[in-house]
């Protein structure tokens, strides 16, 4: 490391000296739980960058459940750790393999555990599994077998008491550790701030789980069942993708829909924050499909449309939203396994509740990017003639 590099301070929050002191102490194994934007997994990438940049030649291992999932968060989120630190440099990346080589000879690759070989075929140093939730408890075993120093999971528990962290929690050589935005508020936006605190009496679930980082399972779902799959059926003949557009803090959500009968099919393809319209298009190009996205930037839709691809925007009316998502719920939901922003939607997304506590037949604006993406496909695709005898378009 120059002496250049040593004088830049680390931003950090609670979760970097935790870290530190659990290894301190002897524990093997760090468990992460955690309320939204707590801070969990940017801390944990920082205390492991400087981990790599300060140990020789030893290999850390970051993982999650699928490639799609860690290319759209925690592989961001360490490329913009190391730009800030000005420590990044290109030819270092193996963008194929997606491993970064640091000057002290070690290495941090990233990996997803949609593969048998991945599980089983890799030995490490360190071990970092980001939203652990999503993970099995098999898979978990095959990695830590498989490390080492030490492991760290993150999470949020929005889980039961069988999930198998909560075992995995009881163990001897665990720290447990809970943090929560409080822990991470000076780096937060009020806009952010307020709309987990407005948890509290929209949903009281999703507010423990959220807000204060407690285990909890999810009331008033809108959709509390679906299929879990592994691909969609290759005869499915009416197939589309839909897009909802994000920038910042919300991803943009890009996904193939797919009907027949009553059957609705959703496949993620991307989900990700910060994405360029040139990005965008070039995944839209690849899918070859008509495009189905939202209507509230019509400049990105004529530029998409201009660069060849087949877009329509949705027309939205009075009710729509509602009418949508009935239309939603009254068919079969199947959902592939690698599509695990999808699937936290679909487990999050739930109804408001006022302040008498009664539930409300209006969802919360929040975990709806990829729902969102499809129930346009749905308006434009199943919908459409019954919107306009019945409804204005707006």
């Amino acid at each position: 490391m120059s002496s250049d590099q040593e004088e830049i301070e680390v931003n950090s929050t609670c979760v970097y000296s935790t870290i530190q002191y659990a290894l301190e102490n002897g524990y093997t194994t760090i468990s992460e739980q955690g309320g939204s934007r707590s801070g969990k997994t940017y801390n944990t990438l920082q205390y492991l960058i400087d981990y790599a940049m300060t140990n020789n030649n030893i290999c850390i291992s970051i993982v999650r459940a699928t490639l799609p999932a860690l290319k759209g968060s925690v592989l961001v989120d360490f490329k913009e750790i190391m730009l800030k630190r000005k420590w990044y440099d290109e030819n270092r990346m193996n963008k194929t393999e997606l491993t970064y080589t640091f000057q002290s000879g070690s290495i941090i690759e990233f990996f997803s555990c949609d593969s048998e070989q991945k599980l089983r075929g890799r030995k490490r140093d360190v071990l970092f599994c980001n939203e652990a939730n999503e993970l099995s408890y098999e898979m978990w075993q095959q990695l830590k077998m498989r490390t080492k120093r030490f492991s760290i999971l993150d999470y949020n528990p929005s889980f039961s008491d069988e999930h198998w962290i909560c075992q995995v929690n009881k163990e001897e050589k665990i720290y447990h550790f809970v943090t929560t935005y409080e822990d991470n508020i000076e780096n937060l936006p009020q806009t952010i701030i307020d709309e987990i605190e407005s948890l509290q009496w929209k949903n009281p679930s999703l507010y423990r789980i959220y807000k204060e980082g407690e285990q909890a399972i999810v009331e008033g779902l809108v959709f509390p069942t679906f299929t879990e799959i592994n691909e969609i059926p290759i005869n499915v003949d009416r197939r589309y993708i839909g897009v909802d557009y994000g920038y910042t803090n919300d991803p943009t959500a890009i996904v193939e829909v797919a009907i027949e009968g009553d059957n609705l099919y959703i496949n993620e393809i991307a989900y990700a924050t910060h994405m360029m319209s040139n990005e965008i298009i070039s995944i839209l190009k690849k899918q070859n499909l008509k495009v189905i996205s939202e209507s509230a930037d019509p400049r990105m839709v004529d530029e998409i449309r201009m660069s060849g691809v087949n877009i329509q925007a949705v027309h939205k009316y009075k009710g729509s939203i509602e009418a949508g998502l009935q239309k939603m719920q009254s068919m079969k939901i199947n959902i592939t396994k690698n599509s695990t922003n999808v699937i936290k939607e679909f487990k999050n997304y739930t109804y408001q509740k006022n302040k008498d506590g009664k539930w409300l037949n209006e969802p919360i604006d929040t975990y709806n990017h990829a729902i969102d993406a499809v129930r346009y496909v749905i308006i434009e695709t199943s919908m459409r003639q019954q919107g306009r005898t019945r409804f204005h378009f707006v």
